[in-house]
């Protein structure tokens, strides 16, 4: 049986301050250890790239020991801007793909285009999947894309593992349906029942909508197929000395074996 650890962190584009917040990312990366990164609203800006470089290529430049791919979600008419995701692996990229998630114009709370990133690694001899998405901002939006994601899923055979900003609390339809219908497991809740596992928490001061007092659990690492989620907990949740955190989310650090079940 083979034992992994990866991280799934929002890095909340380039909000300011940036090079702060990119050290403390490369920190959070080496204090966890993560074998597998997803990480989400990595930005291209031609304004704030440093040196001509994208966020994703940034921070691949503080973490030497990964291979990393990304792509571009949102882009603007132009493409000199646009978001998107990255996986970084300290194991080869066997293959890599994405799928695009359908967008409702006339919702206008689905204002940004969605994607799902795909790597697949050799593990032991055999495949393993890592998916990695940010929803949408409407929940009409995370009802239907939720089971594109998963039929997208449905696509690959082997272990798999689904993390991302999912904008969704987990009794509502969206995680319902990634939990009961396509029976991914929730590490989070599989683990710690009960508990309130906030990764978008007024803990971190730079929530300023007083709607958000409290803060949501809307990030997740999902597994199936043959992983078992042994660990899963809240990263990047302490300031530094100066009162920056890495994000406006908290990570999550799982340490995940293939071979068992969920």
């Amino acid at each position: 049986m083979n034992h992994i650890v990866m991280l799934s962190l929002n890095i909340w584009n380039y909000n300011e301050p940036w090079l702060i917040r990119r050290a403390l990312i490369a920190d959070l990366v080496c204090a966890v250890s993560p074998d597998i990164i997803g990480f989400q609203e990595i930005r291209h800006d031609v304004k704030r790239n440093v040196d001509g470089k994208n966020q994703a290529e940034q921070l691949a430049e503080l973490l030497p020991n990964y291979q990393y791919i990304y792509r571009p979600a949102q882009r603007n008419a132009d493409s000199d801007q646009w978001e998107g995701l990255a996986i970084f692996s300290r194991y080869p990229f066997k293959n890599s793909g994405f799928t695009t998630l359908s967008r409702d114009g006339s919702d206008s709370r689905d204002n940004h285009q969605r994607i799902v990133l795909h790597g697949e690694f050799d593990i032991g001899g055999n495949p393993f999947h890592f998916f990695n998405t940010h929803l949408s901002l409407s929940r009409e939006a995370r009802k239907r894309t939720t089971r594109e994601v998963t039929a997208f899923a449905d696509r690959y055979s082997g272990p798999k593992i689904l993390v991302g900003d999912f904008n969704e609390v987990s009794h509502e339809d969206p995680i319902r349906h990634v939990v009961e219908e396509a029976s991914f497991c929730d590490g989070w809740a599989f683990l710690h029942p009960g508990a309130a596992g906030l990764t978008y928490s007024d803990t971190n001061r730079y929530i300023k909508d007083e709607s958000e007092t409290g803060g949501r659990r809307i990030d997740y690492v999902f597994g199936r197929d043959g992983t078992t989620i042994e660990r899963c907990e809240i990263a990047g949740n302490t300031a530094s000395e100066d009162g920056h955190f890495p994000s406006d989310h908290f990570g999550l650090v799982a340490t995940v074996s293939i071979g068992g079940t969920t």
